[in-house]
């Protein structure tokens, strides 16, 4: 009695020790690896806003279709930390855990205890479960309902199964598991097929155990479907809300039309994932890695062997059926061998794994004791190492992850955090215009302190002077893939009085102007333009600089870069404007090349500035790239400017000293030949 009760006790803490090492891992350094926050991750941090202020969804159709669950769990833990990384990851992280300690109950009741450590230790440390834990999304939600689905599972089956409860509560728990991956993520709707899968291999293989439990397993399907069905009747009454699958279809489109390549190309690749060649997206892998090393992949191959070869034994039936429904989804869509496709099939995995050690740890010990235990400690060791080092060292830190997890605008965040800058702040940034906010919202998740006002633009086609009193601070993420993009131009009003500053690291570059005096050259040079109304509103007095687009933005200079431009060419032109509020709502600017003010011959319709952030006095310029149409006769044309709302599409008036509106200017002619 006193062994048994010891044995427990070393069972005990090795499962301690098993989910300190898993919470340790998916906590440490959880706002900086991923670097930043990804556009998924942004996007459901939209979504978290959404929850806070009160809204809640079975399903959002934002970001091609999006589960509710996860943005819900974020929002708690935003109302919890405050609105930063850390706590839009902690859903995902704490679910890691809690998928290593659903695993190993799983285990107890499918393997053996040994073998239930062994899966949750190497669930812990290994690679692809690390990953997926450590992103605010939503496929993190996966592995833990698959462990606890093969959990109610295996209790409800099991026939020594000693509990206060009745069975059939097991077979519900189940069901909702099962159902809960509906709302959980996409690829987890297959999981509710698993039940009807189960049904048929108890038909086939072990009619015993269907005879015993036949009552719990309709419960199972009853429940499964009652829970899936909501979000089923709602997808069916909002078809638009599903553009993912959309996005996803074409191999099963394929096979529908007669054609088995795409899909058997895909399957092979998912199949080939554990090792051979894993997921090829860098967003979720280094690129092309396996789930195993060479060595460990012989560990889980000797599990699936044994398991394939007692496969009338329902607990390796059970095991088998997680695994193939869970591998189902990224068999039949891209990309092949997705890690977020599969996740499901994880926790069977992972059993697999320590079947495969478990069997060998026996093999070993009969013929040294330690012999066993020594090789499944260096295996765990192994992967622990190879993780820690892929993950932490190589993943986190490769260019093209730094750039798709936005690491530069983490760095610039930190940088601000450590030394405040003098004066009024604007961010030069690709990833962020009149309707994108990626780069500010990474910047305000990043950023620790609140008080600091950031003007954004995309140099690539704007710039940015605040009107603060002190010298501005102007910050620019550096691409690690390749140089960020400038207009030319506006790049030269720029540095002729800019400097640049040191700065701590090389994710960015930093500069300060203290006057912006080419700027003002500027304006005055272009104090004068030909502006004009067009003639259905000639009646209108004349027109003078600054013009007043509804209140809000003073138009002050126009730039015509070139005056002539041939039939299929494009347009260049440079205006510049004063913010006159501090309003949010986003604009857009439209040019239009036009004749008579009706015909159309070129228009662009854009914004590269975040209008919110702007501050009454700041000044920014914008750069209007307009493609002439290849039929566009030769001739005199006007350049027709205005700015409208882009969630509203309602045009700005323009003020214009009458009683009669206007929405729209003549700001220059060109020359089509």
């Amino acid at each position: 009695m006193d062994n048994v009760a010891q044995s427990q006790r070393r069972e005990l803490w090795a499962l301690v020790a098993i989910l300190l090492v898993a919470a340790t891992l998916r906590l440490v350094a959880l706002s900086d690896a991923p670097p930043g926050p990804g556009y998924d991750e942004l996007q459901n941090s939209l979504l978290v806003e959404r929850v806070l202020e009160g809204e809640w969804a079975i399903y959002f159709p934002e970001n091609f279709g999006q589960e509710s669950v996860y943005p819900t769990l974020a929002a708690l833990a935003v109302r919890l930390l405050g609105w930063n990384v850390f706590a839009l990851r902690l859903p995902g992280a704490l679910a890691g855990v809690l998928s290593v300690l659903a695993l190993y109950l799983a285990g107890r009741r499918l393997a053996n205890r040994r073998a239930a450590l062994l899966a949750a230790a190497f669930q812990a440390v290994s690679f692809w479960p690390l990953l997926e834990t450590r992103m605010a999304l939503e496929m993190a939600l996966s592995p833990p309902l698959a462990g606890l689905a093969l959990l109610s599972l295996a209790r409800g089956l099991d026939e020594q199964t000693r509990t206060r409860w009745p069975r059939g509560l097991d077979f519900t728990l189940a069901g909702l598991s099962l159902g809960g991956h509906a709302y959980a993520y996409t690829a987890g709707r297959v999981m509710p097929l698993l039940p009807l899968a189960l049904l048929a291999y108890l038909l086939l293989l072990d009619r015993a155990t269907l005879r015993r439990v036949w009552p719990g397993l309709l419960a199972l399907c009853l429940v499964t479907l009652l829970v899936a069905a909501p979000l089923a009747l709602f997808l069916r009454a909002h078809p638009e809300a599903e553009q993912r699958l959309d996005q996803l279809s074409g191999p099963l489109t394929a096979l529908r039309q007669g054609d088995f390549r795409p899909v058997l190309e895909i399957t092979v690749g998912t199949l080939g994932m554990f090792s051979w060649r894993g997921e090829p997206q860098w967003l979720y892998n280094i690129s092309g890695r396996p789930v195993f090393d060479p060595i460990t992949s012989l560990f889980f191959y000797v599990g699936l062997v044994l398991c394939i070869a007692n496969l009338r034994r329902w607990r390796c039936g059970v095991t088998l059926l997680c695994l193939l429904v869970g591998l189902g989804p990224a068999m039949v869509s891209p990309p092949p061998a997705s890690f977020n496709h599969t996740l499901a099939a994880q926790p069977a995995v992972y059993l697999l794994l320590a079947a495969g050690v478990d069997a060998a740890w026996r093999w070993l010990t009969r013929r040294r004791a330690w012999l066993g235990p020594l090789v499944a400690a260096l295996l765990l060791a192994l992967n622990g190492a190879l993780s820690c080092y892929a993950y932490f060292l190589t993943w986190a830190n490769t260019p093209k992850v730094q750039e798709l997890y936005q690491g530069s605008i983490t760095a610039i965040a930190h940088e601000m955090d450590a030394h405040e800058p003098s004066g009024p702040v604007a961010v030069g940034a690709p990833y962020v215009n009149y309707w994108h906010p990626w780069n500010a919202l990474a910047l305000d998740l990043a950023l620790r302190r609140d008080d600091l006002s950031v003007r954004w633009f995309n140099p690539s086609g704007a710039w940015v002077w605040p009107a603060d009193a002190g010298s501005i601070t102007y910050y620019f993420p550096t691409d690690p893939l390749g140089p960020q993009s400038f207009d030319p131009s506006l790049e030269a009003l720029f540095r002729a009085d800019a400097a640049l500053l040191p700065s701590a690291g090389d994710g960015f570059a930093a500069f300060r102007v203290t006057s912006p005096a080419a700027l003002e050259e500027r304006l005055d040079a272009l104090a004068e333009p030909p502006l004009a109304w067009p003639p259905e509103l000639a009646h209108l007095p004349p027109l003078t600089l600054p013009l007043v687009f509804g209140d809000r933005f003073a138009l002050l200079g126009v730039e015509l870069q070139t005056e002539t431009v041939a039939p299929g060419g494009e347009l260049h032109l440079i205006t510049y404007w004063e913010a006159l509020t501090a309003d949010p709502a986003p604009i857009v600017a439209f040019v239009h090349l036009t004749s008579d003010g009706q015909g159309i011959w070129g228009q662009q319709d854009w914004l590269d500035v975040r209008t919110a952030g702007l501050q009454p006095g700041d000044r920014f310029a914008q750069v209007h790239s307009l493609p002439v149409k290849a039929e566009t006769p030769p001739g005199l044309y006007h350049v027709q400017l205005g700015l409208y709302r882009p969630d509203t599409l309602l045009r700005l008036p323009i003020t214009t000293g009458a009683e009669s509106a206007a929405d729209r200017v003549w700001v220059s002619q060109v020359m089509v030949k």
